[in-house]
């Protein structure tokens, strides 16, 4: 074969095929070395901006959870104080209804002994 019998294919397709992979070689190094790293930082970036988001997320979810242990624990305490002031409450009861018990009778007793000595009193009449 000649140069001018190799020509044609040298001009033709050939030189396709060698301009497309010289293109081909051209956006892979385009890719690798520009495309890449900028989708990586934009990626990277993004991703910061999620962890940050997460940890504010979490640092709120913590922030509620302890305000809702002091509620449950204020609820306890003022459930206690409760039982205890009804618990007083009935201990007084209890009391004045002894009390109150103990006076009637003293006072019945008082009325009785008041009783016989009017019933002594018209007896020896």
């Amino acid at each position: 074969m000649t140069v001018e019998g190799i020509a044609p294919y040298l001009a033709g397709p050939g030189a396709a095929v060698l301009v497309l992979l010289l293109v081909g070689l051209g956006v892979y190094r385009l890719v690798v070395n520009y495309v890449m790293p900028a989708a990586k930082a934009v990626v990277d970036r993004h991703m910061t901006e999620l962890e940050a988001a997460n940890q504010r997320h979490e640092d709120a979810v913590a922030k509620h959870m302890d305000h809702i242990g002091k509620m449950g624990d204020r609820y306890d305490r003022l459930a206690d104080m409760h039982a205890e002031q009804h618990r007083n409450i009935l201990d007084a009861v209890a009391t004045m209804h002894k009390d109150v018990n103990e006076r009637a009778e003293r006072i019945e007793r008082k009325v009785g002994g008041l009783y016989g000595r009017v019933d002594g009193l018209k007896d020896a009449s």
